[in-house]
C-alpha cells in the first residue's frame, strides 16, 4: 500500500545582532508553534534554548550591529528542524564544557547554562563552520 508523503511547514526569518530582537525571535517560535499545533510546553522549551543561545552569540560572538542571523524552521512528520546561521565569530557549542551543576550556587561558575539547556532540551545538534559563517542545526520530536 502506498502511503501519502506527509507535509511540511517552513518559516525562515532575519534577526539583527541586538538583544532587542529577543522580542521578535520570541514571537516568531510562538506564532510558528500555535499555528502548527506544538505543545505550549515544547514552545517554551524551544524559546527557552534560542533565548540562551540568541543572547550569548549576541553577546559574545556578534558583538556588533553589523552582524545578522538567519534562522530557518521546518516541521516535517513530527520533527521540527531549526538552522541558525550568523557571520560571528567561530563558536562551536559542541565544545563547550559541561557546567558544574552540582556545586552549591555561590560556588557555580557563571555561565554555561545556555548550552547546558540546548543539549538537555533538544533531540540533536549539529555545528558546521562553513563559509565564515556558524551554522547549527537543531532538531526536536515535537510530537
Amino acid at each position: 500500500m502506498e502511503t501519502q508523503a506527509e507535509s511540511s511547514v517552513t518559516a525562515a526569518f532575519s534577526l539583527k545582532s541586538d538583544i532587542a530582537e529577543l522580542r521578535v525571535l520570541a514571537e516568531m517560535i510562538e506564532d510558528f508553534g500555535s499555528n502548527n499545533g506544538i505543545s505550549d510546553k515544547t514552545v517554551f522549551e524551544l524559546n527557552l534554548v534560542l533565548d540562551e543561545l540568541f543572547t550569548n552569540l549576541v553577546s559574545y560572538g556578534c558583538q556588533s550591529d553589523k552582524h545578522s542571523f538567519e534562522i530557518e524552521l521546518k516541521l516535517e512528520g513530527g520533527l521540527l528542524t531549526m538552522w541558525i546561521e550568523d557571520d560571528g565569530h567561530k563558536f562551536n557549542p559542541l565544545e563547550a564544557p559541561e557546567p558544574d551543576t552540582y556545586c552549591n550556587c555561590d560556588e557555580r561558575r557563571i555561565g554555561g547554562l545556555g548550552i547546558h539547556f540546548m543539549r538537555k532540551i533538544m533531540d540533536s545538534i549539529e555545528y558546521a563552520w562553513e563559509g565564515g559563517k556558524n551554522k547549527l542545526k537543531l532538531t526536536k520530536n515535537v510530537q
